[in-house]
């Protein structure tokens, strides 16, 4: 059982951290592809859009790893 409960409540959290990212994602993508912010922020934008994607991969592996683990 409770091993059960702390797999839920992992699956929540990753659920919920996706979608956070992907809130982020969907406004981060139009401004660096406009590419029209000062030169430093454009660079900040640009590495935190390379990090959440990158973030956002991990989250599909960690879950596919709890999918595998729940079956």
């Amino acid at each position: 059982m409770r091993a059960s409960l702390t797999l839920n409540t992992a699956r929540k959290d990753l659920e919920a951290e996706r979608r956070r990212n992907s809130l982020e994602l969907l406004g981060l993508r139009p401004l660096v592809n406009d590419g029209s912010c000062h030169p430093k922020l454009q660079q900040r934008l640009e590495n935190r859009l390379a990090d959440l994607e990158a973030r956002q991969r991990e989250l599909e592996r960690i879950r596919a790893l709890l999918r595998c683990t729940s079956q």
